[in-house]
């Protein structure tokens, strides 16, 4: 995966996770793990640091719609589903909120995912830790 592509997941995560107002502490946890599976051992704190200020500058300069585009555009169609897969994870790792299931919506129309596999995806959240019910088909 391509560092353009990194980022963009670790954008699309740190998004969903802040999507309800606060990134919890569990959610922080499910982050680091994600990052350690993408960046591998290697990486310095001080790049892990660097790659989300870059992430947050941006969302906060261009918006949710602006940022999403550039998701769009870094994220390889072969990387979406994981990518998102992912975010879902992190987002969920304290229960998911209504503010990050619509944000998920979105990103997943957004990227091309179809309504039935967003749809999969949020199945696998357990009504006890959703804080809303799916739409019905």
């Amino acid at each position: 995966m391509d560092e353009a592509a990194k980022r963009a997941e670790i954008g699309l995560c740190l998004m969903l996770a802040a999507a309800d107002g606060e990134v919890s502490d569990a959610e922080v946890g499910a982050l680091s793990t994600r990052l350690g599976k993408l960046l591998g051992d290697n990486v310095t704190a001080r790049t892990i640091d660097a790659y989300i200020t870059t992430e947050i500058r941006a969302l906060d300069d261009l918006g949710p719609d602006g940022y999403i585009a550039t998701l769009v555009e870094r994220l390889p169609q072969p990387q979406r589903m994981p990518a998102l897969r992912s975010a879902l994870g992190v987002a969920f790792a304290d229960g998911l909120a209504p503010e990050e299931e619509e944000t998920f919506r979105e990103v997943a129309t957004a990227l091309g995912v179809d309504q039935l596999e967003t749809e999969a995806m949020l199945e696998l959240v357990p009504f006890s830790r959703r804080s809303t019910k799916p739409e019905p088909p």
